[in-house]
């Protein structure tokens, strides 16, 4: 599977007049994805006089471009002491034009106050996301981010834009950061070279950091001091390094969604799962070929010993994965397996009997029922159960098994 394409944005460090002539200029021209932009170009005090924005005060002037801006907030940092009110009149703004989020300030040395200002923006219905610029020249950038992140009750809205360090001359070890809520690493320009060509490149130092962050769904951002001097080259530059990167294995593309988010477990015996889920689960080809394996053992086991016909019975069938894997363990043995499927949901129920008709071609004997108080006359030589969950079969609960197993055969597995 081809690796995805990369979202690259730029932050223009030279001062924007007006954001939606940006966007059809300079953005669009040097192929950008989205900027992050000042949202105003006034100071503090000015706000506070008038208690409102003048269009002429304004970088962003409307909602226009709003799906593909970010608005970066005056300093959080500042001694002016209307700092708190300025900033929160800035977020509003932003929210009310619909802007993708907004961008802080990097967190200096009044942490308290910061984490105040932020968790007050946070607490309102309607607050954009907010990505806190994490520097990681500060070799405090952790300590101040984990407790501004704990003092915002961990809010979802609250995420890292994470700046690189260009001063550094090896690469960093991102272990820690990418266990945050990371959604934009941001490049400076200074942390491009030339090549011999003249084009933009990143040393190996920071090429190996970049590329570990392409395996993970952010964004990047590339700083310029003059959009229309190189930033197109750079983007470039950075798409084709994503798309030289190793192909990603489709097991790993399916679970992209579920990584690094706690999930509420599944409740499968009190719930009819959903087709979707049941495409998630069967994405996963190793668990599903040493169920096969596992089959051919067992079958093997199971025919030297009886000599006759085998039955072999998958309860919790779902939309049918094992009952496949049982198929082709039989065919592999050309042994005599009679195969029957137990499901108790009903919307499954079609999918396996769809199934029976075209792909199994009848050789499957589909039934509804509870495995749990479900009896057969004919007892299963083999009883195959999918184990569900993240960890320790959580998402099924193997006691359902105990009256399953009043259909297994005596002494049988």
């Amino acid at each position: 599977m081809p690796f995805k394409r990369i979202s690259i944005g730029a932050e223009p460090l030279q001062t924007v007049d007006d954001a939606d002539a940006f966007v059809a200029g300079d953005m669009v021209r040097e192929g950008a994805d989205f900027a992050i932009l000042p949202i105003i170009r006034c100071n503090e005090e000015e706000v506070m006089n008038w208690g409102h924005f003048e269009p002429e005060d304004l970088v962003i002037k409307s909602a226009d471009n709003s799906y593909c801006l970010l608005g970066a907030t005056s300093s959080w940092d500042s001694d002016y002491e209307y700092t708190e009110t300025v900033v929160g009149i800035q977020a509003e703004y932003a929210g009310y034009t619909g802007l993708k989020g907004v961008v802080t300030s990097a967190i200096g040395n009044k942490v308290p106050a910061f984490g105040r200002l932020l968790y007050s923006i946070l607490a309102k219905e309607s607050s954009p996301k907010v990505y806190v610029r994490v520097c990681l020249s500060d070799e405090n950038a952790w300590q101040k981010w984990n407790r501004v992140r704990v003092m915002c009750n961990h809010s979802p809205q609250l995420q890292v834009l994470l700046e690189l360090d260009p001063s550094t001359e090896k690469a960093v070890d991102m272990k820690q950061w990418m266990a945050e809520p990371v959604h934009i690493v941001v490049l400076p320009e200074s942390m491009f070279t030339k090549n011999a060509g003249g084009y933009p490149v990143l040393p190996r130092q920071h090429q190996a950091t970049v590329a570990a962050w392409m395996d993970y769904d952010i964004a990047f951002v590339i700083q310029t001091t003059d959009a229309g001097s190189g930033l197109g080259d750079r983007i470039r530059y950075l798409r084709h390094l994503g798309q030289s990167q190793p192909e990603r294995s489709v097991q790993n593309s399916a679970s992209d969604e579920y990584r690094d988010i706690l999930q509420v477990p599944l409740q499968p015996l009190m719930d009819h799962l959903e087709s979707a889920t049941y495409e998630t689960f069967e994405q996963d080809e190793p668990k599903y070929a040493h169920y096969e394996e596992a089959m051919v053992r067992a079958i093997g086991d199971v025919a030297a010993r009886l000599k006759r016909r085998i039955v072999l019975m998958v309860v919790g069938a779902g939309r049918g994965p094992l009952v496949s894997r049982a198929l082709r363990a039989a065919r592999r043995l050309e042994a005599d397996v009679h195969v029957i499927a137990l499901e108790k949901n009903p919307n499954a129920m079609v999918e396996l009997q769809r199934k029976n008709a075209t792909l199994w071609l009848n050789k499957v004997e589909v039934i509804y029922g509870d495995m749990r108080n479900k009896q057969f006359v004919e007892k299963a030589d083999i009883l195959v159960s999918e184990l569900l969950g993240s960890f320790g079969d959580n998402e099924l609960s193997p006691e359902c098994l105990d009256g399953a197993l009043e259909n297994l055969a005596t002494n049988e597995c």
